[in-house]
C-alpha cells in the first residue's frame, strides 16, 4: 500500500487547530509522505479510509470521559484501522480515546492535579523512540489512562501517569504528551490555560527547557510515519 497520512483533528478552537496541524505539517516537510488534514465539524464527510496507511489523532479541549459529537465516527475509524492492520498514533485526548474505544471507559480517569508543563518521562527501548534521549515532554492534560488490559504494552511513564503504550504488538500507539508542539505553541497553551483556570500557577510545572530537548520529540512522529 502507498503510504499516506490522515490527520484527524478534534481541537475545537481555530488557533489550537492551527497549532496542531502546523506542528504535524512542519514534521512532514522533510518527509516524502502525502497527508490530508481532516478537522471534525459535524458537517464535512470523512474521506474514504482505503487510501490511508497512517492515522494521527489530535488532542482536544474535551474530556475523553464524556460523550462528544465525534464519538461514533472516530470509534468506527479506529476499529477500521485496527481491523485492517493500519498504523495509528493517538496524542493526548486521542491517547485516552483510543483506550476508551479498545478497552473501555473505565480505564480513563481524571487526575487529582492536572499535568500542565514540562515533564521528564521514562522510556522502554522501542522503535517509536529511536533517537530520543532522556526526553523532556510537554504535558497538557487533566485526564489519563489506568489499569490497561494485557493487550496494551506500556512503553513510557512518569510518576503521574502512563505516558505511552502499544496495542497488541501492532503499530498502534497512544502518547499522553505532545511531541508535535514547539515552544511557541506550548507558550500559547500555557497562557490559555492560565486564563481559563486562575489557580493554575499553583499546579503549573513549566520549567525552562533546552530547545534541543524539545526538538528531539518530533522524532517520535517521524519514527511513526516511517513504519
Amino acid at each position: 500500500m502507498t503510504r499516506k497520512l490522515l490527520v484527524y483533528n478534534i481541537m475545537e478552537y481555530s488557533e489550537k487547530i492551527r497549532f496542531f496541524n502546523k506542528g504535524i505539517a512542519d514534521i512532514l516537510d522533510d518527509m516524502e509522505l502525502e497527508a490530508d488534514f481532516y478537522v471534525f465539524d459535524g458537517k464535512e464527510k470523512l474521506p474514504a479510509i482505503e487510501q490511508y496507511s497512517h492515522l494521527i489523532i489530535s488532542g482536544s479541549e474535551a474530556s475523553a470521559m464524556d460523550e462528544a459529537p465525534w464519538d461514533n465516527e472516530l470509534s468506527e475509524l479506529i476499529h477500521a484501522f485496527v481491523g485492517q492492520g493500519k498504523k495509528i498514533l493517538a496524542i493526548c485526548y486521542g491517547h485516552q480515546f483510543l483506550v476508551k474505544t479498545l478497552c473501555g471507559k473505565d480505564h480513563v480517569f481524571k487526575l487529582p492535579v492536572p499535568e500542565y508543563g514540562y515533564s521528564t518521562i521514562s522510556l522502554k527501548p522501542h522503535k517509536l523512540f529511536d533517537g530520543i534521549d532522556n526526553p523532556v515532554v510537554l504535558e497538557l492534560h487533566h485526564d489519563a489512562v489506568k489499569n490497561l488490559s494485557p493487550d496494551f504494552d506500556i512503553i513510557a511513564e512518569n510518576e503521574t501517569a502512563i505516558q505511552a503504550y502499544q496495542y497488541r504488538g501492532m503499530d498502534v500507539y497512544g502518547v499522553q504528551f505532545h511531541p508535535e508542539f514547539d515552544r511557541e505553541a506550548a507558550q500559547y497553551f500555557f497562557d490559555e490555560a492560565r486564563k481559563a483556570v486562575p489557580a493554575l500557577p499553583l499546579i503549573f510545572s513549566a520549567k525552562p527547557v533546552d530547545n534541543q530537548k524539545l526538538k528531539q520529540n518530533s522524532l517520535l512522529i517521524q519514527n511513526f510515519l516511517y513504519m
